[in-house]
């Protein structure tokens, strides 16, 4: 029998500061960009909240409403279902299916940071697709008032030197994964 292993605790014990938690969150700096997002809910292994939604291109993404930022999430989650319910009485008075829900498209502007995330599914095939980590966001309600959730993400300025993770030894780049010997292709 093998021996007991602790589990990895990744949070920081004790309360986080905001910064800490946005130089987690938002590595790649901070952008703007408009998402549709349908009412199509999830939590993260971490407990944030996720809603789907499209990009421009109409591709997918994920957006997290992560740490501090969860609490606003709750808004947005009211005008989806509101959103939704609306379509479904509308649906069941016209005497039709319920349309696909994601026709069901709120438009926000966003304010975060893009992730890339990577996952193997049971046959070994690699699967990517997109987060949008948010920081701020805001929509329009159903009665046409502009509504603004989140908090603007608190960055060490490049050069802080009191904001420098000196602790913390760089990370290691691994280059290309090349495969295994037998398992890729003879040239």
């Amino acid at each position: 029998m093998p021996p007991f292993v602790p589990p990895i605790d990744r949070r920081k014990k004790g309360p986080v500061s905001p910064e800490y938690e946005d130089s987690g969150l938002f590595k790649g700096g901070v952008i703007q960009v408009k998402l549709a997002v349908v009412p199509v809910f999830g939590t993260t292994s971490r407990g944030d909240c996720t809603a789907r939604g499209f990009n421009a291109d109409g591709k997918e993404v994920s957006v997290v409403f992560a740490g501090r930022r969860r609490p606003h999430f709750q808004a947005l989650y009211t005008q989806l279902r509101y959103m939704y319910a609306q379509a479904q009485q509308r649906d069941l008075e016209r005497k039709v299916a319920m349309r696909d829900v994601n026709s069901i498209q709120l438009p926000v502007q966003c304010e975060g940071s893009w992730r890339a995330i990577s996952e193997t599914d049971a046959e070994g095939q690699v699967h990517q697709h997109l987060q949008f980590m948010a920081a701020r966001w805001a929509f329009q309600a159903h009665d046409g008032q502009t509504l603004k959730y989140g908090t603007a993400p608190l960055l060490p300025k490049p050069g802080d030197p009191a904001q420098a993770r000196s602790d913390r030894p760089p990370r290691p780049y691994f280059g290309p994964v090349s495969p295994a010997r037998g398992q890729g292709s003879v040239s």
